[in-house]
């Protein structure tokens, strides 16, 4: 099986001795399936591996072997990878046809192929596949250019891999870059705090963000004042509100208005109701969720803020939220109810920090590709623009 993405080492290939033979041939041509040519690869890459193949023979098997990389099947071309991804057989032209391709093709090259130019890790980086990017990530070494790219662009569990990584250079630009995405997260304000490469001006800024064992482990390393710290970590948790939506200040008319005008324009997508779920702006996200689901705002409202599970199931489900995405939504629900948010008995930044944390803690690690993507959406979105929403008035 595949590693996982985190996994450090390249796990070795399938050591296969059997030889091509006439069998193998006329097999591929009675049984052309995805299987027939995953075992024909393999014996076909073992022969070129041993080096028994004259030159014809060899120029030969490396076209047939480039037929398979581009094989209609994603499944044989991920076989091809896996197959290939450490062994001498694979030509830069093969390596950069696999990292352009699909990231189930793509990952145990862009992770494992240590040669691969920083040019072309850009531009893999530049697509902003999550998946492609965790891998990349995960290199053995990360040159600071890729590095920076990703601090740029990738969502907040690949910038905690990079972070993590040992092999990554990363300047102290590009530090201060992740702490201004994702400080406010602790496991990235933890992942920044221990590198080695941290300076003096962003061990000050991250005094206030980091949990308070690596606080104090921060401030006997570097000489900070206990003065000092002590006023760094009140002013950042003044300052800690999340960069995620600006308040929107809306009264449940004007919230109703937006809803239904972002539901007409196709706008009103589930990372919309999730950002204003997360920031607070409630009457927005049940507003949003009564226009997707075609009732009315005051059901809406019963639904979503039923304190189990199945009332937000079956608001979500007349929304048609996928149900990949229950969990991140009933976990920031649940914050606005035990903090008393939806009451009015806890302040808007206070709940963000609240919600942002749980949902870091909980799903940060996840598998699941739509989780991933709130979570990028909630960390670093500017906000939305009101007046760009709101219908031209007369």
């Amino acid at each position: 099986m595949p590693p996982a993405p985190g996994d450090v080492e390249a796990p070795p290939r399938p050591i296969i001795r059997a030889r091509l033979t006439s069998s193998d041939v006329d097999r591929l041509l009675r049984q052309p399936g995805a299987e027939s040519r995953i075992g024909t690869m393999a014996k076909l890459v073992t022969e070129m591996e041993e080096g028994s193949l004259t030159t014809t023979e060899q120029r030969l098997a490396l076209e047939v072997l480039h037929a398979f990389a581009s094989d209609a099947e994603m499944e044989v071309r991920a076989a091809v990878a896996w197959q290939i991804h450490n062994s001498p057989v694979l030509t830069a032209d093969m390596a950069e046809r696999l990292v352009r391709d699909v990231a189930q093709v793509a990952v145990p090259i862009l992770k494992y192929v240590e040669w691969l130019p920083e040019q072309l890790l850009l531009e893999v980086v530049a697509e902003r596949d999550s998946q492609k990017q965790l891998a990349i990530a995960g290199r053995r070494t990360v040159s600071a250019a890729v590095s920076a790219a990703l601090v740029e662009t990738g969502n907040v569990v690949t910038v905690m891999h990079l972070l993590r990584n040992r092999g990554a250079a990363v300047k102290a630009a590009t530090l201060g870059r992740a702490a201004e995405r994702f400080g406010q997260f602790r496991n990235i304000a933890d992942s920044i705090a221990a590198r080695p490469d941290i300076t003096l001006s962003i061990v000050e800024r991250m005094i206030a963000l980091v949990s308070e064992d690596v606080r104090e482990q921060l401030i006997r390393d570097h000489g900070i004042e206990p003065a000092l710290a002590q006023r760094l970590a009140q002013g950042g948790r003044e300052a800690a509100t999340l960069r995620l939506l600006q308040p929107l200040l809306l009264s449940r008319q004007d919230a109703e208005m937006v809803a239904k005008h972002l539901r007409r324009q196709g706008r009103l997508t589930p990372q919309v109701l999730f950002r204003a779920l997360c920031a607070g702006d409630l009457e927005l996200f049940v507003a949003g969720m009564a226009a997707r689901a075609n009732i009315t705002p005051q059901a809406a409202a019963i639904l979503a803020w039923d304190d189990g599970i199945l009332g937000l199931h079956c608001l979500m489900d007349a929304a048609t939220i996928p149900p990949a995405l229950l969990s991140p939504f009933r976990a920031a629900q649940q914050v606005a109810l035990d903090s008393d948010y939806v009451s009015g008995g806890c302040g808007r930044e206070r709940f963000q920090v609240l919600v942002l944390e749980t949902l870091f803690d909980r799903f940060a690690g996840t598998a699941e590709r739509e989780v991933d993507e709130l979570l990028m959406q909630i960390a670093d979105q500017p906000g939305l623009d009101i007046n760009a929403l709101l219908p031209m008035r007369a």
